[in-house]
């Protein structure tokens, strides 16, 4: 596993450049548009909870989907929400400081520019199968946005994916599951017989199936969570300002207490970014472009909101790991989060290990539908029964083993998504500028005249 080390340390020297250069010439080329959009998304994610019907008659854009904006939303942010929220933000922290928290704020705001862009082009080229799914994401404004010339890189996009799917989306997310779940009692190879058997009943009726379900759980288990945290930091709210003043000043200046760098603090807090909120993947465009309307200024306002949320939970479990002190005691593992829980409260590791459960489930499920969906893409609609059949059982092979190495090699694979996505905002973004432009100025319009 050396070789695995050497060779993730160098794509990520790599990765985490080209990470914060697009996203920054994405933020100035869109003339911070994805941050004036906030307000206008959250109307609409709104909206598309309480009237669906309302937001896709206000669209003059195809009405065909798979879901609403709102279930499409939840499905891709139970994709975000998992181990990389709760215990790659502890050991994120653990390996580049306290400042690791602030640079993750910075890089997140970057980010929503990187959500809002893929997620638009994948509205503008998505397209409808025969069986009524839509497929879209990188690989599809690839094959459809770019000439012949540039199609290898979507299938480089849709077979990188598919294997880091199954990296980080199944054995990262079930090894962490089955850790939580054996807190409980309950054996590692049968927690991930159960998981698989869950899995497998909402996989095999598709995207709608597992929107449903998402479109209730995720939010349930988001505010729960956030509400859990929340007390924790309000019965220790003494240790706040210290903690907030410990960020800052170690954003830009690291102590020797964590042994971290600034570049050290920089590259943890991108990769737990990617990680944890998966801009940059492109993966989220693949089910959130699905939705109806397609309404690419609309869907991509709404993708990019993930990147609010999933940094809030990331904060709240820094901040709880920062204020314990636990992150300078030279855990190297992911036992950090639980020494920072046991210090907030006696008994208190109940709610991440509850936590892990669900965020580490609806990001099985979300991924199972980002692997299929590019599996699709490659070899057509006929592997489909197959392909879910062989996802449920990687879950019961990889829930028995013990092994942190996974999480290196799912960073190395997430570079194959990476790259080529990064590629195709870059060609795409003279189009993406300009059909952006226009669509401000249309939605201004109507804003004026009601």
């Amino acid at each position: 596993m050396q070789l695995v080390e050497v060779l993730n340390r160098f794509s990520w020297g790599l990765l985490q450049d080209w990470v914060y250069f697009v996203g920054v010439f994405l933020t100035l080329g869109l003339n911070f548009a994805p941050l004036r959009l906030i307000l206008y998304s959250l109307r609409n994610l709104w909206i598309s909870l309480i009237k669906p019907q309302l937001l896709i008659k206000e669209s003059n854009d195809s009405k065909e989907g798979e879901t609403n904006a709102w279930n499409a939303f939840m499905v891709t942010l139970g994709g975000t929400l998992g181990a990389g929220n709760l215990a790659g933000t502890a050991l994120a922290i653990s390996l580049g400081g306290p400042g690791a928290l602030a640079w993750m704020w910075v890089i997140s705001l970057i980010g929503m520019s990187l959500k809002f862009s893929e997620t638009f082009l994948a509205v503008q080229f998505r397209q409808i199968k025969v069986d009524g799914t839509i497929l879209a994401g990188p690989m599809q404004t690839i094959r459809r946005g770019l000439h012949q010339r540039w199609h290898w890189l979507g299938t480089v996009f849709a077979i990188g994916t598919l294997i880091a799917e199954f990296s980080s989306g199944n054995g990262v997310q079930v090894q962490q599951l089955a850790s939580a779940m054996a807190e409980f009692g309950t054996p590692r190879l049968i927690t991930g017989l159960i998981i698989a058997s869950l899995t497998w009943f909402f996989i095999s009726g598709g995207l709608r199936r597992v929107a449903r379900v998402s479109g209730v759980l995720v939010p349930v288990m988001t505010l729960g969570y956030a509400i859990g945290m929340g007390t924790l930091l309000l019965i220790h709210h003494q240790e706040l300002p210290q903690a907030l003043r410990l960020i800052l000043d170690e954003a830009f200046h690291p102590k020797s207490i964590t042994g971290a760098s600034l570049g050290l603090t920089i590259g943890q807090a991108v990769r737990t970014s990617v990680f944890s909120t998966e801009m940059g993947r492109g993966t989220t465009a693949i089910i959130q472009a699905t939705s109806r309307p397609a309404d690419p200024m609309l869907q991509g306002g709404i993708s990019m909101l993930q990147n609010l949320i999933d940094t809030s939970i990331c904060s709240a479990t820094g901040l709880v790991v920062i204020c314990s002190g636990a992150y300078a005691n030279n855990i190297q593992s992911f036992d950090v989060l639980n020494s920072a829980m046991a210090w907030m409260h006696p008994g208190a590791t109940w709610l991440t290990d509850l936590a892990t459960v669900l965020f580490s489930f609806t990001t099985i499920l979300t991924a199972s539908i980002y692997g299929e969906r590019c599996l699709v893409f490659l070899v057509g609609t006929n592997v489909r029964s197959t392909y879910r059949w062989i996802w449920c059982a990687a879950l019961i092979v990889f829930a028995p083993i013990r092994s942190d190495e996974l999480w290196s090699v799912s960073d190395m694979l997430q570079g194959l998504e990476i790259l080529p996505n990064l590629l195709v905002l870059l060609m795409l973004s003279p189009l993406l500028f300009q059909s952006v432009a226009k669509r401000e100025l249309a939605l201004q319009h109507h804003q004026n005249l009601s």
